[in-house]
C-alpha cells in the first residue's frame, strides 16, 4: 500500500520558482493530506510518468482543467475560461455546473457532482478565532501590493496576503474578519465555508481567465452569478463594509454547504477509511 499520493496543483514554488505558494492552490495539498492521512507528492499533470500505469494522479482545487492529461483523476477542479481545452480524464466531481457543461461539450462523461473542495476546510481546521476586524480584504496575489498601499496606515482593515506557505495561519486571518471583500476566488469560497459574508470585487485587470470560475462557483452553491464591481480605491472601511452589506443575501445556506461537503466526500477517491 502506497504511503504517498500524487497530486497536481498550480505551484508558485515548483513551477514559477517563487518563495511562496498561492493559498488557494495550496489548499489542495493541505486537504488531500488531511483527508488521506498520507504524504502528498507534487507531479505535473500533463507529462508522462511510468507511475501513471499503476498509481493515480489526482487533480483537485484550482482552475486547472486545461493542465490535465487523460491519466488524471479530477475531484473538484474547474475551468479558467468558457472555451477551455480539456483532456478526457476521469471526472469524479468538478467545481460547478459551468465546468461540467464545458466537459460535456467536449464529449466527455462528467457526473453532476459539484463543489470546490475548499468548502471542506472547516471539517479539518476550525479554530476558535476572535473577530478582530470589521472588514477583511483578500486581493488576488496579482493585486496585493496595490491594495496594501491603500490601507497601509489603517489597522482597522485586515489585508490578507495569499502569498503564503501556511494554510492554517492564512485561514485564521480570514476567520478573524466579520466580512470579506475579495478579488480572489478562494477568498470568497473560504469565507463562505466559515459562514462569513463575502463579495467578489475587481481591483485590476491582472487576473487570468474570463471570470467563469467565479460564476461556476456561485452557481454550485445556489447563488445567482453577478459581475464584480471595479474598485480603483477604497476611501474608508465604512465604504468596504457597505459593499458587502449590499450583497449579504449572497451568503450560501449552511445546508447547501453541508450537502456539497457530503457529496464531495461520497466520491472522494483517497479517504483514509478506504485505504
Amino acid at each position: 500500500m502506497s504511503k504517498s499520493i500524487r497530486l497536481y496543483w498550480w505551484s508558485e514554488v515548483l513551477i514559477q520558482k517563487k518563495d511562496y505558494e498561492n493559498y488557494g492552490d495550496l489548499l489542495g495539498k493541505y486537504l488531500v493530506e488531511k483527508i488521506s492521512h498520507k504524504k502528498v507528492i507534487w507531479q505535473r499533470a500533463h507529462k508522462f510518468h511510468l507511475q501513471n500505469f499503476w498509481k493515480p494522479l489526482y487533480v483537485t482545487i484550482g482552475s486547472i482543467l486545461e493542465h490535465i492529461g487523460t491519466h488524471c483523476t479530477v475531484w473538484g477542479s474547474g475551468i479558467i475560461s468558457r472555451d477551455a481545452q480539456i483532456a478526457g480524464a476521469t471526472f469524479l466531481a468538478v467545481r460547478g455546473p459551468l465546468s461540467r457543461k464545458r466537459i460535456q461539450e467536449l464529449g466527455y462523461d462528467c457526473p453532476a457532482v459539484y463543489g470546490d473542495p475548499a468548502l471542506l476546510l472547516p471539517l479539518h481546521y476550525n479554530p476558535i478565532v476572535e473577530k478582530e476586524y470589521q472588514l477583511g480584504i483578500v486581493p488576488h496575489i496579482n493585486d496585493y501590493e496595490l491594495v496594501q498601499e491603500w490601507f497601509k496606515d489603517n489597522d482597522a482593515v485586515k489585508i490578507i496576503n495569499f502569498k503564503t506557505n501556511d494554510v492554517e495561519q492564512t485561514t485564521s486571518e480570514i476567520i478573524s474578519c466579520e466580512r470579506i471583500l475579495s478579488s480572489s476566488l478562494h477568498g470568497i469560497i473560504v469565507a463562505h465555508a466559515y459562514q462569513i459574508p463575502a463579495v467578489q470585487v475587481q481591483f485590476s485587470d491582472r487576473i487570468y481567465g474570463d471570470g467563469v470560475k467565479y460564476h461556476d462557483y456561485l452557481t454550485s452553491v445556489g447563488l445567482e452569478p453577478y459581475d464584480p464591481e471595479f474598485i480603483s480605491e477604497l476611501h474608508s472601511i465604512e465604504m468596504g463594509i457597505e459593499k458587502v452589506k449590499q450583497h449579504e443575501q449572497r451568503l450560501p445556506q449552511a445546508e447547501m454547504i453541508q450537502e456539497i461537503q457530503t457529496n464531495l466526500m461520497k466520491v472522494c477517491p483517497f479517504k483514509a477509511t478506504d485505504l
